[in-house]
This record gives structure tokens, sequence and C-alpha cells, in this order.
């Protein structure tokens, strides 16, 4: 009898991984038809000022320029500076620039592929809350929403790309960190901490995710 039900736990577990995969690939697939025309437009607005007459993307710009300069490659101390601090996000850039140059379609396959990686932790942030039926209709939902077309389709868009997944890695990782009540697991604590550093690098709201993890603290894990 206990062989038989652990047959059938199995199964169900087989099951569930199949159906998550199915949903894995209708998002990604769902964020390519929505998003593939980007891949052939260029520069527009301020993509010009950030990527096309940033020095800090050329290879000769010594790297530790990113970390001292603002998001358009003006050093953050200068009056003029615009002071949005992003370095990891202008380090992306400057990978893309290594590879193709200033072909825009590298930067946004880049970022089209990283919406799609924001969608797949949405899911999992969703699953934490809701059925997984439910959870994959409102991730499917997100990743459709016309709010996201100027985060995708404009490169500069990146920094919220960016900023999103380690913000939704830093509660995916504060929520496995509260999982026992009675003693904290520091491993995932300490990786929340730098989740959350690495998302304020990308772009400075990251630091909101904080104001996230006591909510969640306060109401889900504490119930108060």
């Amino acid at each position: 009898m206990a062989e038989t039900n652990n047959n059938n736990k199995e199964k169900l577990e087989i099951v569930k991984d199949h159906t998550a995969m199915i949903h894995l690939l209708m998002l990604l697939s769902a964020t390519l038809i929505c998003y593939y025309n980007s891949l052939d437009c260029g520069f527009v607005f301020d993509d010009v000022s950030a990527i096309k007459e940033n020095k800090d993307l050329r290879l000769g710009t010594p790297l530790p320029n990113l970390f001292s300069n603002d998001f358009w490659g003006t050093p953050m101390h200068k009056e003029q500076s615009h002071k949005s601090y992003r370095p990891l996000c202008v380090l992306t850039f400057r990978w893309n620039y290594a590879v193709g140059e200033l072909d825009p379609w590298g930067y946004h396959l880049v970022n089209v592929l990283l919406h799609a990686l924001v969608c797949i932790l949405y899911y999992r942030v969703c699953l934490m809350f809701l059925s997984r039926t439910a959870g994959f209709v409102a991730a499917l939902l997100f990743t459709v929403h016309p709010i996201h077309t100027e985060a995708v389709t404009g490169i500069v868009g990146r920094a919220e790309l960016l900023s999103s997944i380690f913000f939704l890695s830093a509660f995916l990782s504060y929520a496995k960190c509260t999982r026992r009540h009675k003693e904290t697991d520091w491993r995932y604590l300490i990786s929340t901490v730098i989740l959350v550093a690495v998302a304020m690098l990308c772009k400075e709201q990251g630091i909101t995710v904080v104001a996230v993890c006591i909510v969640y603290e306060v109401f889900c894990v504490q119930k108060v």
C-alpha cells in the first residue's frame, strides 16, 4: 500500500513538472510573439545618449569608470550629471558593444530575453499565492500587458528589466529564508541582501523590494 502511494506521488510530481515546463514555454512564446518586431528597431530617444554617445561602452574606456559615472557616462561629481547610478546596466550595454558594437539588433534581443526571464520569475512568485493554473494566467497577463512596451522595446528600459529580475529574485530568496519559523536560514538571508544591492545597481528603485519583504514577513509569515 505504501509503495502504491509513493508511486502515485512520483507520478503527480512528474505531471506537475511537465505542466510547469509547458507553462514556461508558453510564457517564452508569448514574449517572443509580442516583441519579435522590436528586433528591427533602431536607437530612439534616450538610447542615443545612453548608448551611441556614451563613451563608457567603448572598450578603450577603463572599466572602473562605469562605477564613477552616471547612466549617461557623465562623472557623478559634476553638476550636469543626471545622478542616475546604474553601473551594472551600463556594463551589459558594454558587453553588447563588445559583441556587435552599435548594431541595435543585439541590444533589443537581450531586452526581449530579459523580459522573458522577468515573466518566469513573476510566475514563480505567483505560485507562492495562487494555484498553478491561476498563477500561470496571472503570469501570462503580466507577460503580454502593454505597460511593459517601453521597458522592453526601448533599450534604456533594460535598467527596469534587470532591476526587476533581481527584485523578484531577492523576494523569492527571502521567502525561502522564512520557510522555517523557528530559525533563520542565513544563506538565503545573505543572498537576499546581495540581490537587493544588485537590483539597486541596475536601477535605484530596486531598494523597494525591502518594503515588499517586510510586508510579506508581517502579514504572510508572522500573520499579524
